[in-house]
């Protein structure tokens, strides 16, 4: 349906995942937006959160929204395919992103989420046999936002590294579950 949005956060969040789970969005600077810029938010929130996974909450889609609109802009989201004219998710095709734009919005998403507290928890729920805390902390270690973003910019760009990038973080995932068996 919103194909170009649900595999971003597909993407972004890098495994099916619930609407539960710590955000930083309260951390996040009011920003101040036009009319136009404020459609934009509310369609992508509203696509963020209607994901069948990696859906965020109501929170963190505001905050990640918002904030990417703010960075990037709304003729570089029409541009790329993300946003149509009328302010609205593009459902008909896939959005192209450049490096700086798929990094404004891996930005936006670190800045709101904690993906890896998100991650361990979602993972102790369905792993019963994994420590969440030590989960984390290995996360925090070896699958810091650093990666992530590199990961989401890869993938956002097809860029030729993607395989290599996404198999980094995926063996980080792999460590530490087993570093963080009960």
């Amino acid at each position: 349906m919103k194909k170009a949005v649900v595999a971003a956060v597909g993407v972004l969040l890098l495994l099916a995942m619930t609407a539960c789970g710590s955000t930083k969005s309260d951390n996040k600077d009011k920003v101040s937006l036009s009319k136009d810029e404020k459609t934009a938010v509310a369609s992508l929130e509203k696509a963020f959160t209607a994901s069948t996974t990696g859906a965020l909450t109501t929170k963190e889609a505001r905050c990640v929204a918002t904030g990417f609109v703010d960075t990037v802009g709304l003729t570089k989201l029409k541009a790329s395919k993300l946003i149509t004219a009328s302010g609205q998710v593009n459902t008909t095709g896939s959005p192209t992103f450049d490096a700086d734009t798929a990094g404004k919005f891996a930005d936006a998403l670190l800045g709101c989420v904690n993906y890896q507290q998100r991650l361990a928890e979602e993972t102790a729920k369905t792993d019963k046999t994994i420590d969440q805390k030590k989960f984390a902390s290995c996360l925090e270690d070896k699958l810091p936002d650093s990666l992530v973003k590199k990961m989401l910019v890869a993938s956002q760009t097809n860029s030729s590294d993607s395989a290599t990038v996404g198999q980094q973080g995926n063996q980080a995932m792999t460590d530490c579950k087993t570093a963080a068996k009960k």
